[in-house]
C-alpha cells in the first residue's frame, strides 16, 4: 500500500509541474504576441504618420509650384492623392508675402506643413514727377507737369509760353566724361570676411586713384560692379593724395574733399555700370592725383564685387585696399588690378527758358520765365519773379525783392535705374525661357505671360487683355494700341512689375516702345471688365508697370506715348521719350524728354517708394518651411 501511495503522489506532482510549465509558456507566448501586435501597431502608425507627413509636404510643394509659376489655384483647395490620402491646401497673401498651408490625413493620421514665400523686390525711388538726364526737356504750348522737375539738362518752353511746371524746378549744370576705364578681366571682392586671394589680408575698404584733365567740380562717379545678397548703403569718399601715392586718409590728418552715397538698391547681383552723384561736388585741380575710397563694413554674407583690369601701369592710377581707411595709420595694400570706373566733371552751362513755374526755380541761368515763388540763378534775364530773385551776376525783369549773393548751381542727380539693375531684370526674365512663337510675340486672344524673354517684336492684337506674371524682356520693339489692356497679376499686391525693351548690340535701331490710342495699362488692381477703352479698377493699390526702353538715338524716339496710361511708369534709359497730345501719365524718366501740346504728367506721391518685383516667374524667396501640426 505504501508504494502505491508514493506512485500516485509522484504522478500528481508531475502533472502539476507540467501544468505550471504550460502556463508559463502560454504567458510567454501571450506576452510575445502582445509585444508583436503593439510593435506592429506602432510601426503602422509611424508609417501612416510618415506617409501623412510626406503627403502634406507634397501638397505644400504643389502650392509653391503653382504660386511660383503663376498657375491657377484656389485660396482653399481639397484633393485626394490616393484612396487613403487627402490633402487640404490653402494659399493666403499679405503684401509681398504668400503663406501656403497643407494639411494631410492618411489613415486617421494628420500632419500639417506651412511655408512662407516672399517676392524679392528692388526699391526704385521716383522722387520727381519728371526726372531728365543731360538731354534736357522741351515743352510745347500748353503742356503740364504736375509735380517737381529735376533735369540734368536745359529746360525750354515755346515763346510766349503757356507751359506749366506745377511744382519746383531744378536744372543742374551739365557734365562731361573726363575719365573712363572699362577693361574687365578680374574681380575684387570687398566688404567681406574673405581674405584677399594673393595677400590673405582683409579687403574691407577699397580705393582708386585718378588724375583729372581739367580743373572742375566732380559731378558723378560710376563703377562697374555688383553685390552679393543685400548689403546696406555705404559711403564713397574723395581724398587728396598725400604726396607718396596714398590717400590722405586716417585720423586725425585725413583730408576728405567730398562724399556720396553708394546706394545699394542701384547695385544688382549682376555686373553693370552704376552711377553715383555728389550732393556737394568736390572741386578738383587739373593734373593732380586724387583718391576715391569706398567705405564699407565687414560682413561674411553681404558684400560687393568690383570689376577690375589686371593690366596695370597704363596711367589710369592704381587701386588699393585696407581694413579701415579711418585708422590712425591705415595700411594700404596695392591690388592686383585697377577698377573699372568713370569720372564725370561739371561745368557745362544749362538754363531754364520760357517756362511758367508755380514753385521755386533753381538753375544756372533763368530767362523769359514766370516764377510764382523764388528764383535762384547766377543770371536771371527778362523774367518775372513773384517772390525773391536770388542772383549772383545779373538780373533783369521784375521781382518781389532782389538779393545779390553767391548762388551755386544745382548738382547733377543720377537717374534712378542702373545698368546693373537691368542685368538683374534680364536674369529674372531668362528663368522663364526664351520664346519667338506667335502666341508670345503677337497674341490674338487674352493671354497670361509668365517671366520670359521674347526674341521678337511684341505686337499684341487689338482689344485683348494681357496679364503680366513676371519680368518680360522683349528683344525688339513694343507696339501696343487699339483697345489693348495690360495688367499685372493680382499676386503682385502693392509691388510693381517690369516690361523691358532691349536688344543688346542694336540699341540704336531697336528697343523702342510705342503706345497708341485707347490703351489701358494697370497695376495689380486690374482692369474694369468690358471697359472700352480699358480702364483700371479703383482704388489704385500703388502698383505699376514700368515700361523701360534702352533705345539710344539722337533723333528717333525710345518711347512714344499717344494715350493716357495711368498705371504705367515710362523710362527711356539713354534715349528720347515723346509724350504726344492729350496723353496723361503718372511718371516719366528719360535721358531727354519732349512734351507735346496738352501732354500732362501728374505725379503720384507713392512713386517715391515704388518696389519692383520679379513676380511669380522668378525672384521668389522661401522665408521658412516647417511643420505646424
Amino acid at each position: 500500500m505504501k508504494n502505491n501511495i508514493n506512485t500516485t503522489q509522484n504522478g500528481f506532482v508531475t502533472m502539476i509541474t507540467l501544468l505550471f510549465f504550460l502556463s508559463m509558456i502560454m504567458v510567454i507566448v501571450f506576452s510575445l504576441n502582445t509585444v508583436v501586435l503593439t510593435t506592429n501597431k506602432i510601426t503602422k502608425n509611424s508609417l501612416a504618420s510618415a506617409q501623412s507627413y510626406y503627403t502634406a509636404e507634397s501638397g505644400l510643394e504643389d502650392g509653391i509650384l503653382r504660386v511660383m509659376k503663376g498657375y491657377e489655384y484656389d485660396a482653399v483647395n481639397s484633393f485626394d492623392l490616393s484612396s487613403e490620402a487627402q490633402v487640404e491646401q490653402s494659399v493666403t497673401q499679405a503684401g509681398s508675402t504668400t503663406t501656403i498651408e497643407s494639411m494631410a490625413i492618411f489613415a486617421n493620421n494628420k500632419r500639417e506643413m506651412q511655408a512662407e514665400m516672399t517676392i524679392t523686390v528692388s526699391d526704385i525711388s521716383f522722387y520727381y514727377g519728371v526726372q531728365v538726364g543731360e538731354g534736357g526737356l522741351t515743352m510745347a504750348n500748353p503742356s503740364t507737369i504736375r509735380g517737381n522737375l529735376y533735369s540734368n539738362g536745359t529746360v525750354v518752353g515755346q515763346n510766349n509760353s503757356s507751359s506749366l511746371i506745377d511744382g519746383d524746378v531744378s536744372v543742374a549744370t551739365g557734365m562731361n566724361l573726363d575719365h573712363s576705364h572699362s577693361v574687365y578681366n578680374a574681380d575684387t571682392v570687398f566688404g567681406s570676411n574673405n581674405p584677399h586671394p594673393v595677400s590673405g589680408l582683409p579687403v574691407i575698404d577699397v580705393a582708386q586713384s585718378f588724375k583729372p584733365t581739367e580743373s572742375e567740380v566732380m559731378s558723378q562717379v560710376s563703377f562697374y560692379m555688383k553685390k552679393v545678397s543685400n548689403p546696406s548703403d555705404k559711403t564713397i569718399r574723395v581724398f587728396t593724395d598725400d604726396g607718396t601715392g596714398l590717400p590722405q586718409s586716417g585720423s586725425p590728418t585725413k583730408i576728405e574733399i567730398g562724399s556720396a552715397t553708394l546706394t545699394a538698391s542701384k547695385i544688382g547681383t549682376n555686373y553693370g555700370w552704376v552711377d553715383f552723384s555728389f550732393s556737394s561736388p568736390p572741386a578738383l585741380s587739373a593734373d593732380q592725383w586724387y583718391w576715391i575710397v569706398i567705405d564699407t563694413s565687414e560682413s561674411n554674407s553681404k558684400y560687393f564685387s568690383m570689376a577690375t583690369d589686371s593690366n596695370k601701369g597704363d596711367g589710369n592710377g592704381v587701386s588699393k585696399y585696407t581694413e579701415d581707411w579711418d585708422a590712425g595709420s591705415p595700411v594700404w595694400t596695392e591690388d592686383t588690378g585697377d577698377f573699372d570706373f568713370k569720372i564725370w566733371l561739371g561745368g557745362v552751362s544749362t538754363f531754364l527758358d520760357n517756362v511758367n513755374v508755380s514753385g521755386t526755380a533753381h538753375a544756372n541761368t533763368i530767362k523769359d520765365s514766370n516764377i510764382a515763388v523764388d528764383a535762384y540763378a547766377k543770371n536771371i534775364i527778362n523774367s518775372d519773379i513773384v517772390g525773391d530773385a536770388h542772383y549772383e551776376l545779373s538780373f533783369t525783369g521784375t521781382a518781389g525783392s532782389t538779393v545779390q549773393e553767391t548762388v551755386d548751381d544745382p548738382v547733377v542727380v543720377a537717374l534712378p535705374v542702373s545698368d546693373s539693375n537691368i542685368a538683374d531684370w534680364q536674369a529674372d526674365a531668362l528663368l522663364g525661357g526664351t520664346f519667338s512663337d506667335a502666341a508670345h510675340c503677337s497674341p490674338t486672344v487674352d493671354v497670361t505671360l509668365n517671366a520670359s524673354v521674347l526674341d521678337c517684336d511684341f505686337n499684341p492684337a487689338a482689344g485683348i487683355e494681357i496679364t503680366i506674371n513676371g519680368v518680360i524682356w522683349v528683344k525688339g520693339n513694343i507696339n501696343i494700341g487699339n483697345g489693348t489692356g495690360i495688367r499685372l497679376s493680382s499676386s503682385y499686391g502693392a509691388n510693381s512689375g517690369i516690361i523691358l525693351a532691349d536688344k543688346p548690340g542694336s540699341e540704336d535701331t531697336s528697343g523702342k516702345i510705342k503706345i497708341l490710342n485707347n490703351v489701358g495699362i494697370c497695376g495689380s488692381e486690374g482692369i474694369v471688365p468690358a471697359s472700352n477703352p480699358p480702364s483700371c479698377n479703383s482704388p489704385s493699390v500703388g502698383s505699376y508697370i514700368l515700361l523701360f526702353s534702352t533705345h539710344e538715338h539722337d533723333t528717333t524716339f525710345a518711347i512714344e506715348v499717344d494715350n493716357n496710361a495711368s498705371g504705367a511708369i515710362f523710362y527711356a534709359h539713354k534715349g528720347i521719350a515723346k509724350i504726344n497730345n492729350n496723353a496723361n501719365l503718372k511718371e516719366v524718366t528719360a535721358y531727354k524728354l519732349d512734351l507735346a501740346q496738352n501732354a500732362t504728367v501728374t505725379y503720384e506721391s507713392g512713386l517715391a517708394n515704388a518696389s519692383f518685383s520679379s513676380g511669380p516667374g522668378g525672384g521668389w524667396e522661401i522665408k521658412n518651411w516647417n511643420e505646424i501640426q
